[in-house]
């Protein structure tokens, strides 16, 4: 699920985890589990014999499906910071597309028996394609915000490109060499990968299983056109997009208090069918949390503080004196996020130095193998050929006896991905990268390897926090990144800003599809799917997000441009970009700070490593469902717009209602109806930017909106 995914705080699919749990898939906690060497995949029921794990129908099927994923998670990350995983809706949603498909058409157009293995390839190139929105929606935008690129983005085309590129490849290379430690060897919980895994299974192994992923899909397309429509409607009807009941109650019984939190601070309903979605499979915990932060920030103490003269406006950056309280709680937020993330790592040391020992390990091991192997060569003499990370060829079983840290892999050598790919592949990305960093942005060689020196290190960061909580840090962590480029010598503070926002993107960036491709691979070592096929579905799903990336920055920026500019009004809460962009100036500049801010974010950095070790060594595991999440209540502190966590908890006691009348429909179509929604949403807003730059007119139908002093209509952007 989650690649976090780039975000400040991916949310997890809590009843995929109760679903594996059911089945015997996951038996203990987090903190209960010891890491294992024992991980045995799923087993398939007998069927027929597939053709081809890897085929381009099922590649390019499942990179599709990726992009209305990318869609969806450009507009969520703008929104309001999250974005979600495509890994079990493209599961589902490509069996209900080939599997028909491959009983109707004939032989020559593709009409060969779809099985669980090629599923789980339309599934690696889906959540490819899929997640390669990082940079796109963090420090891409702040550059432009900064003034550090072209006044148009359109000139920057092929400078973004040449970056996306670069960006996307680590994440396919660093995970090789990572598979073997965190796939086969460390037995962590990994919930979505193994929920997607156990989804396949079901899909392919029972005909009531073929049932219900018939039924889920017909509800996906439901889902889907209904959030189309009405998405495409409130682009000229204003009630579809923000419903002002508070406002109105307020005008009706002379409350300016209730009128100000409508219009002002944010307080209306949003029938947005993308936050329904995310309301539906997000647990109820984070969601009430993000919900606290809002009421916290701009319920309660943003309107006391402004009432009271202590701040000068509800919104915006760079105003007098003390500032708005979008900027007075956006460094309580960090530090609650940030200092959260800390203490869940600093809690996990003993896992984080056996995986770095471990890593450590294997990579002197695959160097001392193909050392000998290359002597043998030198020598005339044959051998086996050497595969992935270390494995070594039946004739060298000898020095794997004396190397007790060389793991078993049980996929054959033929399944496996030869070392020469990935090792090739990865000097080629490094090369690159350094050119792409140095000719187009004037970044030193040094500090390009730097960046991803770090990539690969928070790679195993997020790797172990994804794989224990679902929930990737990375995004969060990659801002202490920012602190180390800030030092480093510049010919000027626009170089230097340049430098630290890139450096640290591509750290991010890089981190977080190594993350990705591991839970990939963990759900295809379940189900017992070839690493090599899984690898070149990522190549195929990578060539989709390159494109689809650079073209929806492009067109957001460019019928949205508060997006790349720094605008009085946004329809967008622009949280990760105003995330990047403030911890810039902060390292780079004097940045002026309120000193009772600065007192809360001090506060809440230490209520975040109290909380979180409390709550690790004094509080059940099975409780903490129940208690507050401090990243979703930072986040509350930072995304200026209530209604969106207010139509989330909607849409969750509407989920928790229905699982409560008919819990086994509940358990078999919520995620379907989430999905569809979500992508709904997605495509919609690529078609209203779309409509944008053509000049479409919108809020043709303008009932509902708030009235200004004067008396004229006024709808909230």
């Amino acid at each position: 699920m989650a690649q976090t995914t780039a975000t400040d705080l991916p949310p997890l699919l809590d009843h995929h985890t109760e679903l594996v749990k059911q089945r015997g898939e996951v038996n203990q906690s987090e903190n209960e589990r010891e890491p294992s060497t024992e991980v045995d995949p799923i087993d398939v029921e007998a069927g027929p014999q597939e053709w081809s794990e890897f085929t381009w129908r099922s590649a390019i099927v499942g990179s599709l499906l990726g992009c209305v994923v990318a869609a969806s998670n450009f507009y969520l990350g703008f929104k309001v910071g999250w974005t979600f995983g495509a890994s079990i809706f493209a599961a589902v949603f490509t069996f209900g597309i080939l599997k028909p498909l491959s009983r109707l058409l004939p032989l020559a157009l593709g009409g060969r028996y779809f099985g669980p293995r090629e599923n789980v390839t339309a599934q690696t190139a889906a959540s490819t394609s899929g997640g390669l929105s990082v940079g796109m929606i963090t420090a891409i935008p702040a550059l432009y915000r900064l003034g550090l690129m072209s006044d148009d983005v359109m000139d920057d085309i092929l400078r973004l490109t040449m970056w996306t590129i670069c960006a996307s490849s680590y994440g396919m290379f660093f995970a090789v060499p990572l598979r073997k430690l965190f796939v086969v060897k460390v037995d962590l919980p990994f919930p979505t990968p193994r929920a997607t895994a156990t989804t396949i299974k079901i899909l392919h192994s029972t005909a009531s299983g073929e049932k219900n992923a018939m039924a889920s899909v017909k509800l996906m397309l439901c889902a889907f056109s209904l959030s189309t429509a009405t998405s495409l409607i409130s682009y000229w009807v204003y009630i579809f997009e923000k419903v002002h009941v508070v406002y109105w109650v307020g005008k009706a019984v002379g409350s300016a208090y209730l009128q100000t939190a409508d219009a002002t601070w944010g307080w209306f309903f949003a029938p947005n069918f993308a936050f329904y979605g995310a309301g539906f499979i997000t647990p109820p915990n984070i969601l009430l949390s993000f919900l606290l932060g809002s009421v916290v920030a701009f319920g309660i103490g943003g309107p006391t503080m402004l009432n009271s003269g202590y701040l000068v406006s509800a919104l915006g950056w760079g105003k007098s004196g003390n500032g708005s309280a979008q900027s007075w709680w956006f460094w309580p937020g960090i530090a609650l996020m940030l200092f959260t993330a800390f203490a869940e790592l600093a809690v996990n040391w003993r896992l984080l130095a056996t995986a770095g020992g471990g890593v450590i390990r294997q990579f002197i091991s695959s160097i001392q193998t193909a050392a000998k192997r290359l002597r043998r060569r030198g020598r005339g003499e044959s051998s086996e050929a050497l595969v992935v990370d270390g494995t070594v060829s039946d004739d060298e079983t000898s020095t794997a006896a004396k190397n007790k840290e060389i793991i078993d892999d049980p996929v054959p050598p033929e399944l496996q991905i030869p070392t020469l790919w990935w090792t090739s592949g990865l000097l080629v990305s490094i090369v690159l990268t350094c050119f792409v960093m140095g000719f187009f942005f004037g970044i030193p060689v040094y500090q390009s390897l730097l960046s991803i020196v770090f990539a690969f290190l928070l790679s195993l960061v997020g790797i172990i926090a994804a794989g224990q909580t679902d929930i990737n840090p990375i995004s969060t962590l990659a801002k202490v990144v920012q602190v180390t480029f800030a030092k480093m010598p510049a010919n000027s503070l626009e170089d230097l800003q340049r430098a630290d926002l890139l450096c640290a993107a591509v750290t991010s960036s890089a981190a977080n599809q190594s993350v990705d491709m591991i839970a990939d691979l963990k759900t295809g070592h379940l189900v017992g799917a070839s690493p090599r096929s899984q690898f070149l579905a990522q190549l195929v799903g990578t060539g989709f997000a390159i494109v689809t990336n650079v073209l929806f920055f492009v067109l957001f920026a460019k019928a949205y441009p508060c997006i790349v500019k720094v605008e009085e009004t946004c329809e967008f809460g622009l949280s990760p970009i105003l995330g990047w962009q403030n911890v810039t100036l902060l390292l780079t500049k004097s940045t002026f700070i309120p000193p009772s801010s600065v007192y809360t974010a001090i506060v809440c950095a230490v209520v975040s490593v109290v909380y979180v070790f409390v709550k690790t060594y004094y509080i059940p595991e099975k409780l903490h469902y129940l208690l507050p999440n401090l990243n979703a209540i930072g986040l509350g502190f930072i995304v200026p717009q209530p209604s969106t966590p207010l139509a989330m908890v909607m849409a969750m006691v509407g989920s928790q209602v229905w699982k409560r009348i008919h819990p086994k429909s509940h358990e078999s179509f919520h995620v379907a109806v989430a999905s569809g929604a979500i992508a709904g949403v997605g495509i919609t807003a690529v078609i209203r930017a779309a409509m944008k730059l053509a000049n479409v007119p919108d809020r043709l139908v303008t009932f509902n909106c708030p009235v200004d002093a004067m008396g004229k209509i006024a709808c909230v952007i």
